[in-house]
C-alpha cells in the first residue's frame, strides 16, 4: 500500500475532511478521485465507509460555510474577485447572480458536481442571504451526494482500483497545473484578439454633448455593473441603462443606422 493510501486508511475522517475542505476553499486540488480511493480501502476493510463519508461532508460544509460568510459580509466584490480569471468579470458576476436568484435550491445542491459552480455557489448563497439553516440543510444534503458518489464508485469496484486511483490523483494535479496555464495564455491572447477586433473610437465628454444636440444623436447606453450604478443611480442625460449581463438580449434590437455610444466604471 503506497503512502497516500495509509494516509487515508490511518486517519480516516480527517484525512477525508482535509482533502474535501481543501478543494471548497477554492484550491485547484481535485478531491473526487480520493474519494474514490477511499471507498476502495473501505470495501477493503482498512476503515470505516461511513466515517469517510461524514469526514467529507464535513470539510465540504465547513469551507462553504466559510465563504457563505465571506459572501454575506463582503457582498459582490467577492464574486468580482472570483471572476477576475474570466473574458469579463463584470458579466461572470452578473450572470452569476441572475442564475442563482432562478435555481437558489437546486443550484445549492447540486453544486459539488458542477464545476465552476461550486466556487460561487457559497457566497452566493451569502449575498442572496439565503437563511443560514437552509443553506447548510442543501449543503449538507449536496456534499453527501458528492462524497456518497465517489467513495461509493471506489466499495463497487473494489479494492483492484486503489492503485489506479491514487496515480490518477497524483496525474491529475499535473494536468491541472498544465490546464490552468494554458487557459490563462487562451484567455489573455483571446481577450487581446477581443481588443484588436472590436476596438471602438473613445469620444470625450464635450464631443458627446455637441452630438447629442445634433438631429441624428447617438444612443448612449450605461453599462455600469450594480454596485456603481446604485451608489449614485445618477445618468448621462439621455442614455438608456443596461445591465452588463443581460446587454446581449437586447444587441439585435438596437437601430443600425445610429452611433451607440457605451460608458462603464
Amino acid at each position: 500500500m503506497d503512502w497516500f493510501s495509509l494516509f487515508i486508511a490511518r486517519y480516516g475522517w480527517a484525512a477525508m475532511f482535509l482533502v474535501s475542505f481543501i478543494e471548497n476553499i477554492g484550491a485547484p486540488f481535485p478531491a473526487f478521485p480520493v474519494f474514490v480511493l477511499a471507498g476502495a480501502l473501505a470495501a477493503a476493510g482498512y476503515v470505516s465507509l461511513p466515517i469517510l463519508v461524514a469526514g467529507a461532508v464535513l470539510g465540504a460544509v465547513v469551507a462553504d460555510g466559510i465563504w457563505y460568510y465571506v459572501g454575506r459580509r463582503r457582498g459582490k466584490r467577492v464574486l468580482f474577485m472570483l471572476c477576475r480569471i474570466s473574458l469579463n468579470p463584470d458579466v461572470c458576476v452578473e450572470s452569476a447572480v441572475d442564475q442563482f436568484h432562478r435555481r437558489k435550491t437546486v443550484t445549492i445542491l447540486l453544486a459539488k458536481f458542477l464545476p465552476g459552480v461550486n466556487s460561487v455557489m457559497p457566497p452566493l448563497a451569502g449575498i442572496a442571504a439565503v437563511p443560514l439553516s437552509l443553506f447548510l440543510f442543501l449543503d449538507s444534503l449536496g456534499a453527501l451526494l458528492w462524497a456518497a458518489a465517489g467513495t461509493g464508485l471506489g466499495w463497487a469496484f473494489g479494492l483492484e482500483i486503489a492503485g489506479s486511483a491514487s496515480t490518477l490523483q497524483g496525474g491529475m494535479l499535473w494536468v491541472l497545473a498544465a490546464g490552468l496555464i494554458a487557459y490563462i495564455l487562451w484567455a489573455i491572447g483571446y481577450r487581446f484578439y477581443l481588443v484588436k477586433r472590436y476596438a471602438a473610437p473613445r469620444i470625450d465628454a464635450g464631443e458627446l454633448h455637441e452630438k447629442m444636440k445634433g438631429d441624428s444623436a447617438p444612443i448612449v447606453l450605461d453599462l455600469r455593473r450594480d454596485e456603481y450604478y446604485d451608489k449614485t443611480e445618477r445618468m448621462i442625460a439621455g442614455s438608456f441603462r443596461l445591465r452588463p449581463a443581460t446587454f446581449h438580449r437586447f444587441a439585435h434590437h438596437l437601430p443600425r443606422d445610429r452611433d451607440l455610444v457605451f460608458y462603464c466604471t
